[in-house]
């Protein structure tokens, strides 16, 4: 693929064929995977919920904090 200012020139340098990948890369590598496997560790399902819940409220703070003490003041007067 071409960029505007000419082609795009590959991140990590490759060697000849059959040499193995630096070890600053396989480190990263490393890291990286071990960061994965622990965001997807026994909460991630909740940890999901909660970014999604997150992603809905937030845009509509307001709106939704009206809402809420409209309700919360419609529970408390039926009680």
């Amino acid at each position: 693929m071409n960029s505007p200012v000419g082609p795009l020139s590959p991140i990590v340098q490759v060697g000849a064929v059959g040499t193995a990948v630096p070890h600053l890369y396989d480190q990263a590598l490393q890291r990286h995977l071990l960061q994965c496997a622990k965001a997807r560790g026994r909460w991630f399902g909740v940890a999901l919920f909660a970014e999604r819940a997150r992603g809905l409220v937030l845009p509509r703070l307001a709106t939704t904090a009206a809402l809420s003490a409209v309700t919360l003041g419609l529970f408390a007067h039926w009680l």
